[in-house]
């Protein structure tokens, strides 16, 4: 249901930013229109009402199916998604506080699980985590260019690694919702579904 109420959500913030984007539309060929009299802008700038009509549409239509792109997707409802880079992306389900990576495995043959985490320079750093699993160590950095994974046992020897990296260190890592707010907030929020 919650799925639902999102992408009604999504309908409406779509329909208002294609009025928007085509208002914008509008003035710009309107302009352009102005100073190259008898030019295909001057022509197309006489049909005000039809020329926003198709442009929101088309816009709509595009934002639409931005929404459900690898770049663009971020869940509906109560499956929230985060893209970190090279096709993958951190999922979570009812807004626990963990997040999980489909595909990418520990060095117990387990997906990674989590509960804090940050990207940084191409890598995935965090804390492995799960409500479920019971993983043999705490910590891991993956390299989203070369995919490898590193481990770590236990948080003094993540924090010695990292810093003599000058990587973000255990306590620098951050929540499922505090990353998804930091990566959907913003001009994401404002000017895309």
């Amino acid at each position: 249901m919650e799925a639902l109420f999102h992408f009604i959500f999504e309908l409406v913030k779509i329909s208002i930013l294609g009025c928007i984007y085509a208002t914008f539309t509008l003035l710009t060929i309107k302009i352009i229109g102005r100073y190259k009299p008898d030019s295909w802008f001057d022509r197309v700038s006489q049909k005000k009402l039809k020329l926003w009509f198709i442009s929101g549409l088309i816009i709509s239509v595009g934002l639409f199916f931005y929404m459900f792109t690898y770049y663009g997707d971020h869940g509906l409802g109560d499956g929230p998604k985060i893209p970190i880079g090279h096709e993958i992306v951190i999922d979570n389900t009812n807004w626990t506080e963990y997040g999980y990576i489909k595909g990418i495995q520990t060095s117990d043959n387990i997906d990674i699980e989590m509960t804090k985490f940050i990207v940084v320079d191409n890598m995935l750093i965090g804390n492995l985590d799960s409500w479920f699993y019971d993983f043999q160590n705490s910590y891991f950095i993956y390299d989203l260019k070369t995919k490898e994974i590193n481990e770590f046992k236990n948080m003094t020897e993540f924090d010695t690694f990292v810093k003599e990296n000058k990587l973000p260190t255990s306590e620098e890592l951050l929540t499922f919702e505090e990353n998804y707010r930091k990566h959907w907030s913003g001009w994401r929020f404002w000017f895309l579904p």
